[in-house]
């Protein structure tokens, strides 16, 4: 790369203090400067030679960096588009061998402290209290890599609870959660009312393949219970596993998904294995010790057509992933992520919740639904929907990273990119689509799967059926017109109170009949204000379309956008008056 006159590796602070200073010094030569061979900068001398330096010692006390929020060097970036970032510590103690920062350089824990990032909360409360009010988005992103795993972090989160009864800032928390001190990373969220989703991000569950990636020093038993402890907290929690890690295979990787949906977390979120640059995984030696299958692919979303010095510059940034190994074939590869489809849609959001807490209650496997969601063959609507996905995950690999990068390079290809034609997070896409586009057809496929499920489990009666389909219905209308037609109501007619059903208590499946309506009642699906505002400042920010709305879908805890339902009687009981209501569908 011939227009990159210095690289800095690793900790960037100091070597880039340095390497400024320096320039500066010799007057911009920076042939001068290349010989200097400064800690950690690295660069490609005129005749063509590498200049590797030591590596520059990493900060010990981070509060030796001014905080650019307090400071205000960050004001002009205060635009109700982007979201404040905070990291309250640096390095991780665990070895993974797919994360930079397993590497021995970032094991050891920096922090800073609470007399820097109190101010800090305190200023970017007021600026995105001001930001919100006219529109603006309302979270932010903790850049730690294990947050709630140390005790400073819960004096961290004292001051974010202050923020949000001063700013109701943050209103929603992107973080990684730590994968030890359980107890801890609990007390954390439930300070900040369970704002942020606990993540108990396994990988894998089999005991081999987290031998062939480092994780040996992590509680997976810690992690699991964080799913069945974060419903007392009132917190989402999600699990995270890859495919494709040494030594995985299809079965493996169906245990570990298997496991961690028994264990009830509320989002599974499924990836490919990213092989990154600086990790362990990525050198030569680990790639042929597990003959990994590379390809490559545009990460989404890091792409554009800039403007530079008067010139155009498209610009895609390009990933490999590893798509086989030894003991993973292609073909295993294709059938697990069609699973991790199903896993997307029909499980994670709990977008068809009162089915799983039906399934749950009577002791069936959640697992064993996902199964028959995979083998049952799906309407001819349906199919296209699956087809798509599976069509795109094999169309987005390359054999050739130069061929790739020539494919951007064509007029038109970069704008099919930017428009989310193609070259997006396929999971989020195709979810987003079953909501707005296949909502009836998903609808009748998760009806059809599960009176199959109990057919053959023995659980099937006239009852459960029509329980089935009621449950079903109720999932449907709470998903429909959530990002468009918002202001039309969806309406339904019930046989049995499924809203009751779903605050009861896990015994109540086995006496189902409690929930009956004396006679069938209708019932309409709404929003209130606190819905219809967030919906509407997040739709003002990323826009409608398919891709929008799936991005939309990561930032929100889906099943507190869904709408709840509303009969007659309670109409008549908050004294509503229906008309008006179906008009605005404002009302809390």
């Amino acid at each position: 790369h011939p227009k990159i006159d210095f690289y800095i590796q690793k900790e960037g602070e100091v070597a880039f203090l340095e390497l400024i200073k320096s320039i500066h010094d010799f007057n911009f030569d920076k042939e001068k400067v290349k010989k200097l061979k400064k800690n950690s900068v690295f660069s490609i001398s005129s005749t063509n030679q590498l200049n590797v330096s030591k590596t520059e010692e990493r900060i010990t006390d981070l509060d030796l960096i001014p905080s650019p929020y307090s400071s205000g060097l960050l004001d002009e970036f205060f635009d109700g588009k982007l979201t404040p970032i905070i990291q309250t510590n640096r390095g991780c103690p665990f070895s993974c061998t797919f994360c930079v920062e397993g590497l021995n350089y970032y094991n050891k824990i920096r922090n800073n402290s609470l007399q820097k990032l109190g101010p800090e909360v305190e200023y970017i409360g007021k600026k995105m209290a001001e930001l919100s009010k006219a529109g603006g988005r309302n979270d932010l992103f903790i850049a730690d890599s294990n947050f709630g795993m140390y005790k400073g972090d819960i004096s961290f989160c004292t001051e974010l609870s202050k923020s949000r009864k001063n700013y109701n800032w943050p209103e929603y928390i992107n973080v990684a959660t730590g994968k030890n001190q359980k107890e801890r990373v609990l007390e954390a969220s439930k300070i900040i009312d369970g704002v942020l989703r606990l993540s108990g991000s396994v990988q894998s569950l089999d005991k081999d393949v987290l031998a062939n990636v480092k994780r040996s020093n992590i509680s997976a038993e810690g992690l699991m219970d964080l799913a069945l402890d974060a419903k007392n907290v009132g917190a989402n929690s999600y699990s995270e596993i890859i495919l494709g890690l040494p030594g995985d295979t299809k079965e493996k990787h169906c245990n570990s998904v298997k496991t961690v949906i028994e264990a009830g977390f509320t989002n599974v979120l499924l990836f490919q294995l990213m092989i990154l640059p600086g990790t362990e995984l990525a050198t030569l030696e680990t790639k042929e010790k597990f003959n990994m299958s590379i390809k490559y692919r545009v990460l989404p979303r890091c792409y554009g057509d800039y403007k530079l010095f008067g010139k155009q510059i498209i610009s895609a940034e390009i990933e490999e992933i590893c798509i086989g190994t030894n003991t993973l074939k292609f073909q295993d590869y294709i059938d697990c992520r069609k699973m991790h489809l199903m896993v997307s849609i029909f499980y994670n959001d709990a977008l068809f919740y009162s089915v799983l807490k039906l399934i749950r209650d009577l002791g069936l496997s959640a697992w064993r639904w996902i199964e028959l969601l995979c083998t049952t063959k799906p309407s001819k609507e349906l199919n296209i929907l699956f087809k798509s996905f599976l069509d795109a995950t094999k169309n987005e690999l390359w054999d050739s990273k130069n061929e790739l990068k020539k494919y951007v390079s064509k007029p038109g290809v970069i704008n099919k990119l930017i428009d989310g034609e193609i070259g997006n997070n396929l999971l989020f896409v195709h979810k987003t689509r079953a909501i707005n586009d296949y909502s009836e057809s998903i609808s009748e496929f998760v009806e059809k799967v599960t009176i199959k499920l109990f057919k053959e489990s023995d659980y099937l009666n006239p009852d459960i059926e029509i329980f089935i389909q009621d449950c079903v219905k109720h999932h449907l209308l709470s998903m429909k017109n959530l990002f468009r037609n918002k202001d039309k109501i969806p309406q339904g007619e019930f046989s049995f109170d499924i809203q009751s059903f779903l605050n009861s208590d896990i015994n109540s499946s086995k006496q189902i009949s409690k929930f009956k309506y004396n006679k069938m009642k209708i019932v309409d699906f709404v929003h209130n204000k606190t819905q219809r505002d967030i919906i509407d400042r997040f739709m003002l920010l990323f826009g409608n379309s398919d891709v929008a709305i799936g991005r939309i879908l990561t930032k929100l805890h889906t099943k507190k956008m869904m709408r709840s339902p509303l009969t007659n009687d309670i109409y008549q009981q908050k004294n509503i008056n229906k008309s008006e209501f179906q008009l605005s569908g404002l009302q809390n």
